[in-house]
């Protein structure tokens, strides 16, 4: 009787959802119990006392098997993204934009014209019948998608099969789903990834904003990602680099691209706003109310395209450290916020202490205390969050609790961290692109006591 109803589960799970790895150990346990119990169904074999030994000692085998499976299935679990806290359902539609009056950099073809992967969220009408979509679903068919979890994998030094399961991963967005029409236009916010990441690690940010009646843009930034696939089957790696000993001239350089990018997105953006309905966002964007935020390298972007480009009226830098030079003269007076992890504090009361003041780290850093203290003294906000490190402002703790050992994340709970990074992104622009009253901007909150507002901002030097 047992041994049927495992082999009814197994079979429903195999034809619902599909094989994964974890459960390996459990798919030959229940073969071998299948074919144990048709080699021997009388019960009378077992009463010599051999044979009854054999067989405990088999049971307490599988027993420690099927646990091995099942811990490995908790450690590396199948991920239904948080549920946004905004009241509108989430639509997701992904586009290809070309750049035609860019040449590729990267490609070494003068004829290559700059290709950007855009995913966008947005307030929309909830489809009959429609279930949220894969959180790869748009990268292409399953050999695809399998070819860019593999490139995953081999980024975290991992076998290739390792992260195939993540094509199993479900969001809280309905593809191509029809945009709620607004009673105003929804502001916009762009999203910039990480060096060497991917759009990816921003769903739930950007699904989070979009259910609160903004309209979100996240970017990849071809050859800076780990894979970006396009329409047609084609996957770019990266090929874009930091030289960490000359950070900030090769950080300016490939920030330019980056920032080149963000305006390219935006003209289109624009453009689908004010032209033909045929992609169902005409007139329904606010682009008097553009936002940026960014994680990492995609931070430090986003407050280089704050201080420069004339749409954008405010943004977040999630943990990046900035590659712009400190200069009174540089426009921080919009509205910015730095969100901080807890390694970043710690990094910098560290090289405080440090006697000599001509290395690297030290310039680069002392150039950040001082960026990140002339924007504040112009009415910016410069927070950081307990118990955290640098991969705290992405999905990527949501995907298993065995990223906190890589020294990725830090002890904070990483449900309970991205609610508070969403809490405060949607605060910051809810403040400056919908003007509404902060509630946590204003100072320490008790909903909120990880997040702290005492960064030392005295200049190094």
């Amino acid at each position: 009787m047992a041994i049927g109803c495992g082999l009814a589960l197994l079979t429903i799970h195999l034809a619902v959802e599909g094989p994964r790895w974890q459960l390996y150990p459990i798919y030959v346990v229940t073969v071998l119990l299948i074919l144990w119990t048709a080699w021997n169904p009388g019960k009378s074999r077992l009463k010599r006392g051999g044979r009854k030994a054999g067989k405990y000692v088999m049971l307490i085998v599988f027993a420690l098997i099927i646990i091995s499976s099942a811990t490995l299935s908790v450690m590396l679990p199948v991920v239904r993204l948080p549920a946004p806290t905004g009241a509108y359902p989430v639509g997701t539609r992904t586009f290809l934009f070309t750049d035609s009056e860019r040449e590729e950099r990267y490609t070494g073809d003068p004829n290559d014209n700059r290709e950007l992967m855009v995913q966008m969220w947005y307030p929309a009408v909830k489809p009959e019948g429609q279930h949220p979509e894969p959180l790869v679903s748009g990268v292409g068919d399953p050999r695809t998608a399998k070819r860019f979890l593999q490139k995953f994998a081999i980024a975290l030094e991992l076998p290739d099969f390792a992260l195939e399961y993540w094509k199993y991963f479900l969001s809280n967005s309905y593809r191509d789903a029809e945009m709620l029409r607004p009673e105003s236009p929804y502001p916009v916010v762009l999203i910039s990834h990480g060096m060497g990441t991917t759009r990816m690690l921003h769903v739930s940010q950007a699904e989070n904003l979009a259910s609160h009646g903004y309209v979100v843009a996240a970017i990849d930034h071809t050859y800076s990602t780990t894979a970006t696939v396009f329409p047609d089957g084609r996957m770019t790696e990266q090929k874009a680099a930091l030289d960490g000993a000359h950070f900030m001239a090769t950080a300016n350089c490939l920030g330019s691209i980056w920032t080149e990018d963000v305006s390219s997105v935006i003209t289109r953006l624009d453009e689908m706003n004010s032209s033909s309905d045929a992609n169902g966002f005409k007139d329904r964007l606010d682009m008097k109310h553009v936002g940026m935020m960014g994680h990492s390298f995609g931070g430090a972007t986003a407050f280089h395209v704050v201080s420069s480009d004339e749409r954008v009226i405010a943004g977040i830098n999630m943990d990046g450290t900035n590659y712009d030079r400190y200069d009174e003269k540089l426009n921080t007076t919009k509205p910015f916020l730095f969100l901080e992890s807890e390694n970043f504090k710690q990094f910098v009361e560290k090289l405080r202490q440090v006697p000599s003041r001509d290395g690297q780290e030290y310039a680069i850093f002392s150039n950040e205390i001082e960026l990140i203290g002339s924007a504040v003294r112009n009415g910016s906000k410069a927070l950081y969050l307990t118990r955290s490190e640098h991969y705290n402002f992405t999905d990527l703790p949501l995907y298993s609790p065995l990223v906190h050992l890589t020294g990725m994340t830090g002890a904070l709970d990483r449900e309970r961290g991205a609610e508070i990074v969403n809490a405060y992104v949607l605060d910051f622009f809810d403040t400056y692109l919908k003007e509404k009253e902060p509630r946590l901007l204003k100072g320490p909150s008790s909903v909120y006591p990880e997040v702290k507002f005492d960064l030392d901002l005295k200049p190094m030097k």
